[in-house]
């Protein structure tokens, strides 16, 4: 009986050889680099066992990313390397690994290390993981942007080592609930940073003001329930974002030579009013010092900080660029609060949208009630205004004054949303 022919066409034979081929292992090793800089640290080191290859391609990978997902694994592995269960002993576990994982990390990298983010467990024991360690070794790998955040909040903040100011290269930092000490005068700054994010950061010594003079490209500035600081002076050419939540008390703020802010949002939940030496805390000096400002976020603490010295009906410099104006926590009993927020919206002739979230407590409505009558609706028109939110409203005659006034002031109004109490409920 003859044999039988196979017949195996071309289009077989193709599709077999490209299932076998290996096409990630072919890539570029610079675009192998960035694909394992895009995985979770774990799984890039699972990738060693692949092949005799790739057994060392993770420790080339230039972004190492320690942050709230490896700390998830890492809590599952210690505990059950942790057979006993007792808390004590698991703790220890824990920090051990992690300290020795990140230790090693960078210890064993050969190359250069462009990003670095660490996100520190709420560790309950004193003892500090080996952060100085790191940041010296990372001194010395020119990194870029860099991330080192505690969960805890302790009274005593992590003091960041003086050669941490020898991290030149910086283009982005983000530090949480650590100590920021002055630098040394040799210091002569951070030349290429432009992201800075502070979050529960000390500031000793009002360092803040002579550390963003040493960073001349800054772009973006983010502060978050930083403590040490009672009188903000920004300053920044290139600065076009400025973002402050103080929980401290502030006493005054000023922007100076920073003419391409386009977005600012400040919130305060201390205020101290009645000081003579807050000669920069009024409305006019502070819009003065906007002049690009396209975002404007205030609170109700704010605006008193601003209400300050008297306010007038209109502001003589008008920001021409201010499109949206969102303010949260006004009190619409308060007359120094709503006296500002007339002002501010009747000074930008081109304002489009507002958001007002009220915070409204019954007092003084009759002296407010009796000012917002007065208010001349056609004398400054909000010609360009067609959106307004305003939320939490309490029904407080005020409060209807001044809907009274935006409805009368704002001929190309389309929208307005207004919600009864709690913007949630």
């Amino acid at each position: 009986m003859p044999p039988k022919c196979i017949k195996i066409s071309q289009s077989d034979t193709s599709q077999e050889s490209i299932a076998d081929e290996d096409i990630i292992s072919d890539l570029p090793r610079n675009v192998i680099d960035c694909i394992l800089g895009k995985m979770p640290i774990r799984e890039a080191v699972r990738t060693s066992v692949l092949s005799e290859k790739w057994r060392f391609y993770y420790l080339t990978i230039a972004e190492l990313i320690f942050d709230d997902n490896f700390c998830k694994q890492l809590q599952k592995f210690a505990l059950v390397q942790n057979k006993c269960h007792i808390l004590s002993e698991y703790e220890l576990e824990l920090k051990y690994q992690f300290d020795e994982i990140i230790t090693r990390s960078l210890l064993l990298h050969p190359g250069r290390i462009e990003k670095f983010t660490v996100c520190v467990p709420n560790f309950n024991s004193t003892r500090v993981p080996n952060v100085n360690k790191w940041i010296q070794y990372l001194s010395r790998k020119n990194i870029k942007k860099l991330t080192l955040e505690y969960k805890k909040k302790d009274t005593v903040r992590h003091k960041l080592p003086p050669c941490f100011f020898s991290c030149l290269d910086l283009t982005y930092l983000k530090l949480r609930n650590f100590s920021f000490s002055p630098p040394s005068p040799e210091f002569k700054g951070f030349l290429y940073l432009d992201q800075l994010v502070l979050l529960g950061v000390h500031l000793v010594s009002n360092c803040f003001e002579s550390f963003v003079s040493s960073c001349p490209v800054l772009q973006s500035i983010v502060l978050r329930g930083c403590s040490g600081v009672h009188h903000f002076s920004i300053t920044g050419s290139k600065l076009q974002r400025l973002c402050i939540k103080a929980d401290d008390e502030l006493e005054s703020i000023s922007l100076e030579n920073a003419p391409n802010l386009t977005e600012v949002s400040v919130t305060l939940d201390k205020v101290v009013i009645g000081l003579e030496s807050n000669p920069n805390s009024d409305m006019v000096k502070f819009v003065d010092g906007l002049p690009r400002v396209e975002i404007l976020r205030l609170n109700g603490k704010f605006l008193q900080l601003l209400a300050q010295t008297p306010v007038p009906p209109i502001l003589s410099t008008s920001p021409v660029s201010l499109k949206i104006i969102e303010l949260k926590g006004v009190n619409f009993t308060n007359f120094d609060e709503i006296s500002a927020v007339v002002c501010l919206i009747r000074s930008a002739p081109n304002l489009q949208e507002l958001h007002i979230e009220a915070s409204t407590i019954e007092l003084n409505q009759e002296q407010v009630s009796g000012c917002l009558k007065l208010l001349d609706c056609t004398a400054f028109p909000l010609s360009k205004l067609h959106l307004v939110k305003l939320t939490n409203i309490s029904s407080f005659v005020p409060e209807f004054k001044f809907i009274q006034f935006l409805l009368f002031s704002s001929p190309s109004l389309a929208t307005m949303s207004i919600m009864r109490g709690a913007p949630n409920s």
